[in-house]
C-alpha cells in the first residue's frame, strides 16, 4: 500500500514539474527558438510597423502573392504558432494524467486534493483551448497577424484605411480577395477543431453525469468527482460552442470579420 502511495506521489511531482516546464516553454519558447532566424520581429512595436508597411506594399502590388517583407513575417508567425501547438499538445498530455492521478487520490484524501484535481482539470481543458487557437493561427497566419496592426504609425493607419475602404466598396483587388480567403480558412480551422473538441468533451460529460446518477448515493467522494468533472466538461462544451458559432458567423461574412481583425 505504502509503495503504491509513494509511486503516486512521485508521479504527481514528476508530472507537476513537467507541466510547469511546459507552461514556461509555451510563454518563452517560440521567441527563444526563433530569435536567431528572425531577430527583426522580437519587438512587437517594430513588428507592428513592419506589418503596416508590408500590408501597404501588398495592397499596391495588385497580386495575391505576399511581398518579401510580409511573406517573411507570415512565415515567422506560422512557425511561432506551430511551436505553441506542439507545446500545448504536450501540456495536455501531461495535465490529463496528472488530473486523473489527483482525482484518484481525492477519493481518499481531503478537500485540498479535490481542489488541486479540479484546478488541473481546468488547466488541461484550457491547454486544449490554446491548441485550437494556435491551430487556427497556423492555418492562416496572415489573419492572426492582423490584430498586431496599429494606428499609432502612418503605415498602420494607411493599411487600415485601405482594407476598410476595400471591404466597404466591394473591391475585387487580388490582395483583398486573398485576405478574405484567408479569413475564411482561419475560421474554418476553428469550426473543424471546435467540432472535434465538442464531440469528445460533450460525450465525456454525458458519460460522467450518467455515472453520477448511477453511483451510490452514500459514496460522497465519487459523486463529488463526477459533479466536478461533469460541470467542467459542460462549461468547456459551452465555450467551444460559442467559439464555433462565432467562426460560422465569420465564414458567412468574412468582410466584417476582416475589419474586426484589423480593429475596425
Amino acid at each position: 500500500m505504502s509503495r503504491s502511495v509513494n509511486r503516486s506521489r512521485w508521479s504527481i511531482v514528476a508530472l507537476s514539474c513537467a507541466g510547469a516546464a511546459l507552461v514556461a516553454a509555451f510563454v518563452l519558447g517560440p521567441a527563444a527558438l526563433l530569435r536567431g532566424r528572425y531577430p527583426q520581429f522580437q519587438d512587437q512595436s517594430v513588428m507592428s510597423e513592419l506589418l503596416g508597411r508590408g500590408l501597404v506594399d501588398y495592397w499596391g502590388s495588385g497580386v495575391r502573392t505576399y511581398p518579401p517583407g510580409l511573406a517573411e513575417m507570415v512565415d515567422y508567425w506560422f512557425e511561432w504558432h506551430a511551436i505553441k501547438i506542439v507545446i500545448s499538445v504536450l501540456l495536455t498530455a501531461v495535465l490529463c494524467p496528472l488530473a486523473a492521478t489527483l482525482w484518484r487520490r481525492s477519493l481518499t484524501a481531503g478537500v485540498g486534493c479535490v481542489v488541486a484535481a479540479a484546478t488541473t482539470t481546468v488547466l488541461s481543458l484550457f491547454s486544449v483551448f490554446l491548441a485550437v487557437l494556435n491551430i487556427q493561427s497556423t492555418v492562416a497566419p496572415v489573419v492572426a497577424l492582423l490584430p498586431i496592426l496599429s494606428a499609432d504609425n502612418a503605415d498602420g493607419q494607411t493599411a487600415q484605411s485601405l482594407i476598410e475602404n476595400g471591404v466597404q466598396s466591394g473591391d475585387s483587388r487580388p490582395p483583398l480577395l486573398e485576405l478574405l480567403t484567408q479569413v475564411e480558412h482561419y475560421n474554418w480551422a476553428v469550426i473543424v477543431a471546435t467540432a472535434v473538441v465538442i464531440a469528445v468533451v460533450a460525450t465525456g460529460t454525458v458519460i460522467t453525469f450518467r455515472r453520477y446518477r448511477s453511483s451510490d448515493t452514500t459514496d460522497g467522494s465519487h459523486r463529488r468527482m463526477f459533479v466536478a468533472l461533469g460541470s467542467l466538461g459542460a462549461v468547456m462544451t459551452i465555450a467551444m460552442a460559442l467559439l464555433f458559432v462565432a467562426a460560422v458567423v465569420a465564414v458567412v461574412d468574412p468582410g466584417e470579420a476582416l475589419l474586426g481583425a484589423v480593429g475596425l
